[in-house]
């Protein structure tokens, strides 16, 4: 099976050196060679690490499935979902900065090996998980610090459309001279509720580096009022030193989403950080088409 998308980007922000930019250009193949094996290969065209993921999975029982190679860390609903599902034009900043594999510049990925599945309830599935042990390094590009981590994912289903969980990140060895470097934690909370037209997401990030200490989260709220116009909003802040004062801001985002059949997806957001510090207001305005197939 083949996929394709791309997406070209406008972003009016201060500090942003390319306006106008591909954003992303992602060739996707996936199959099922034989009856319990599956394969995923993703590559980006336009940014760095060009192979996103190369892995094969063995899934003879759903609640047992095996995964070798490199494929995204299980840690994070915003970081998890594909950038063409996602929807807001960017994710928040705290996923960006926070999450394991974004924060490295690696967009949430690692090579490794993974034990997920799902386990059934009574009439829907009731919990996903998934632990995975990761060498640190992609295939590609790494960068200078060098992560061998745990990651293990838990995510409960207890009534159709709502879903609650919580995820760890955790390194026992590093390389490397990045900011704390022999120490990385992380752990994360989140909470969804998907139904009908009502999509709503929250997830709150704690962060250790070393010393450092961070935190971050958003809530998102969406709106399918007709098969092409999706209305959105959301709040997300961040902590960049929580031993610090006034070291949180605060961002602001309101914008909608227009759908071709599965083709074309053109969205429009705008909205306003503020950080604590005189005249700590700054705006931000994203427009994105993207095509895909």
């Amino acid at each position: 099976m083949f996929h394709a998308y791309i997406q070209g980007r406008f972003t009016n922000q201060e500090g942003t050196p390319d306006r106008l930019e591909i954003r992303r250009a992602r060739l996707i193949f996936s199959g099922d060679p034989v009856s319990d094996l599956s394969y995923s290969f993703q590559a980006d065209l336009a940014k760095a690490p060009y192979i996103m993921d190369a892995a094969l999975t063995w899934k003879r029982y759903r609640a047992f499935r095996f995964t070798a190679g490199q494929f995204k860390i299980p840690f994070s609903a915003e970081s998890l979902i594909s950038d063409n599902w996602n929807t807001p034009i960017a994710r928040a900043r705290a996923v960006n900065s926070l999450a394991p594999g974004r924060d490295t510049g690696v967009q949430g990925r690692d090579t490794g090996l993974q034990i997920s599945g799902t386990l059934p309830g009574s009439r829907e599935p009731f919990v996903d998980y998934a632990v995975g042990v990761f060498r640190g390094q992609t295939l590609i590009y790494s960068p200078q610090a060098h992560y061998h981590a745990v990651a293990a994912r838990a995510i409960a289903h207890p009534v159709s459309g709502l879903s609650a969980g919580a995820d760890w990140y955790g390194s026992f060895d590093s390389t490397g001279t990045g900011p704390g470097a022999a120490v990385k934690r992380r752990s994360d909370a989140e909470g969804e509720y998907d139904r009908g037209p009502l999509k709503l997401r929250a997830e709150q990030i704690f962060a250790r580096d070393g010393k450092l200490n961070r935190r971050g989260g958003y809530g998102l709220g969406a709106w399918r009022f007709s098969k092409t116009w999706e209305a959105l909003a959301r709040a997300d802040w961040i902590t960049t030193n929580t031993a610090k004062p006034n070291a949180t801001s605060i961002a602001y985002l309101a914008g909608m989403n227009y759908y071709w059949g599965r083709y074309l997806k053109v969205g429009f957001n705008a909205g306003a950080q503020h950080d604590q510090r005189p005249g700590g207001f700054s705006s931000v305005t994203l427009a994105q088409v993207m095509v895909y197939y």
